[in-house]
């Protein structure tokens, strides 16, 4: 509880410190919704990903249970992840509040495969953001290093992250991995912390196999596709005619991953402050007030998880 509170607490003074600096407006909140009507596709887009991301964890699920779960019980339990990840700190609390719904879903599915599982969606998710980030970044390289040197080395080591995830997915799911030679390994290891060993051993008894790896990932970058073109539609009406949207999309991803840090909820404050510095870097000063927006919209769009989140309770208080 004392942890929580000083996160909230950090998260806010860094708010406020930006507001009191002059960096943070909120009066572009209430501009955006006055300004055209592209907000209203970017909150489509924000809502739509809702939808079609649950499918990743179904098709993990689906992996090691002989019933398929239906995919409104994936959709219900995602969207209340989603929720509480935006009311606790960090991405990363959400897949908490998963992992207790998950647990139970389906008899052939133990606990200790769901934490694996959630692990391994986040992986792919990390690769998603990831991957697109270079593909764009390489698109856009030269005007990329022309921005900072800051950012070439964040490239590199961006890079260097997704080719060891890669060659990682790559064994963990090929029949070349000698997978029992590994968990006797790690038995040896890890016999002090056998939740860890649990997990790791669960992860590596993963029969994704390779189709359904590459259907995870295409649906992993559609869903930080459908994330980064609602921010721009949100954000457009005030970014200067002479900056382009590759440019702008060349920073998201790296606000998007700092954001994700498991610090404040939806990234409050830290998302501000990481956003306003990025966007400096593109001869964009008010970059807090930018992703303030987004942060609002988002909030709103993931609190829709609140839905299912009574309809499940009702569900479970008949029973």
């Amino acid at each position: 509880m004392l942890k929580t509170f000083l996160k909230f607490s950090f998260a806010l003074v860094l708010c406020y410190w930006l507001f009191k600096n002059g960096k943070l407006d909120f009066s572009l909140l209430s501009q955006a919704f006055h300004l055209g009507y592209l907000w209203i596709w970017g909150v489509i887009l924000l809502v739509s990903r809702l939808l079609f991301c649950p499918l990743r964890f179904k098709i993990l699920l689906d992996t090691k249970s002989k019933t398929p779960v239906p995919y409104l019980k994936v959709f219900a339990f995602d969207a209340i992840g989603n929720l509480f990840s935006v009311i606790l700190p960090g991405a990363a609390a959400g897949d908490v509040v998963r992992f207790f719904y998950y647990k139970n879903v389906s008899s052939e599915v133990t606990s200790g495969m769901i934490a694996a599982f959630l692990t391994i969606d986040r992986l792919i998710g990390l690769m998603g953001l990831m991957g697109l980030a270079i593909a764009v970044t390489a698109f856009n390289y030269t005007s990329f290093i022309q921005l900072s040197p800051q950012l070439v080395s964040l490239f590199i080591i961006n890079a260097a992250v997704f080719i060891f995830l890669c060659i990682f997915m790559f064994f963990i799911f090929s029949k070349w991995f000698p997978k029992k030679k590994i968990e006797s390994i790690l038995a040896k290891c890890l016999h002090r912390w056998p939740k860890a060993l649990v997990i790791l051993t669960d992860i590596l008894n993963i029969e994704l196999g390779f189709s359904n790896f590459i259907k995870c990932f295409i649906l992993s970058v559609l869903n930080q596709t459908f994330v980064v073109a609602g921010f721009w539609l949100l954000i457009s009406p005030f970014i200067p005619e002479s900056t382009s949207f590759l440019k702008v999309f060349t920073i998201l991803p790296i606000g998007f991953i700092g954001s994700s840090l498991p610090i404040a909820p939806a990234g409050l404050g830290v998302g501000h402050v990481l956003f306003d510095n990025l966007f400096r870097l593109i001869q964009i000063d008010n970059g807090a007030s930018l992703f303030n927006i987004f942060f609002v919209v988002n909030i709103f769009v993931c609190l829709l998880g609140l839905i299912p989140y009574l309809i499940v309770r009702a569900e479970s208080h008949d029973k």
